[in-house]
């Protein structure tokens, strides 16, 4: 039983997570049915994080045959392991039932990888039947369910999941702000998707949304977002204790 969960949480860090290396990845995940008045995220690591960091002001484009809608990248969110999100802000909405193609390369070098996009640095989504005006319902409030660690050659892996149940149309994404529950350190601000209902609070070798330390008590507070940025209601406060680190290394 514990090799399974261990391999679903693995697998999930891997769909929700980039891999260990540089590139840029973007929410919703490319191939997902979106709202006409959605918002995009865009993700850098390793060495594509100071060129994210330094997108907002600039306007990328949205293009379907026919139209084009341009988009302008804002502040978004740090992580305290190396990773910067800007949001990229639609001028207007997209036409319904439409394959429409972001052009990363107006702003972004052709070598920049897409890590969770199908090989290609201009990732595409289709537009649903219109907008999503709507603020998500609770199913199941956020909890902290499994927490793994995992040494590898790389380095240390290591998330804590949470998992969530909503009624909701389009991608949805959490923003958490995490403290150490005793006194001292600062507070940790990030951004995470929800895959599959769950959220994986924790980070990879390389880099990661969050930086734990062992056996340390955390509060999670948790807002959550559908993809057009309608606000969940409010739930309280996640508190957990990081998972040690396994020996050696």
């Amino acid at each position: 039983m514990y090799r399974l969960l261990l391999l679903a949480l693995l697998l999930l860090a891997h769909t929700a997570s980039a891999r260990c290396g540089d590139g840029v990845q973007v929410f919703p995940r490319p191939g997902a049915t979106i709202p006409t008045n959605t918002r995009l995220l865009l993700e850098g690591i390793g060495s594509a994080r100071t060129l994210v960091e330094a997108l907002p002001g600039k306007t990328l484009r949205l293009q379907t045959t026919g139209h084009e809608v341009r988009v302008k990248a804002q502040r978004g969110w740090i992580s305290a392991l190396g990773r910067v999100t800007v949001v990229l802000k639609p001028d207007k909405q997209l036409l319904p039932d439409k394959t429409y193609t972001l052009r990363l390369d107006d702003a972004l070098p052709g070598q920049v990888a897409l890590l969770n996009g199908t090989g290609t640095l201009l990732p595409e989504w289709t537009s649903g039947k219109g907008p999503d005006k709507d603020r998500p319902k609770w199913v199941k409030r956020p909890a902290v369910s499994e927490g793994f660690s995992r040494r590898s050659e790389e380095g240390l892996t290591r998330y804590v999941r949470l998992t969530l149940s909503m009624k909701e149309v389009s991608p949805t994404y959490m923003v958490v702000t995490l403290t150490g529950k005793q006194a001292g350190g600062a507070a940790q601000h990030y951004v995470l998707p929800v895959v599959n209902s769950a959220a994986l609070l924790g980070h990879e070798p390389c880099s990661g949304a969050f930086d734990f330390e062992d056996g340390k008590s955390y509060r999670a507070r948790v807002e959550v977002f559908d993809a057009a940025g309608n606000l969940a209601p409010a739930v309280p406060p996640l508190d957990f204790e990081a998972p040690s680190a396994p020996p050696g290394g």
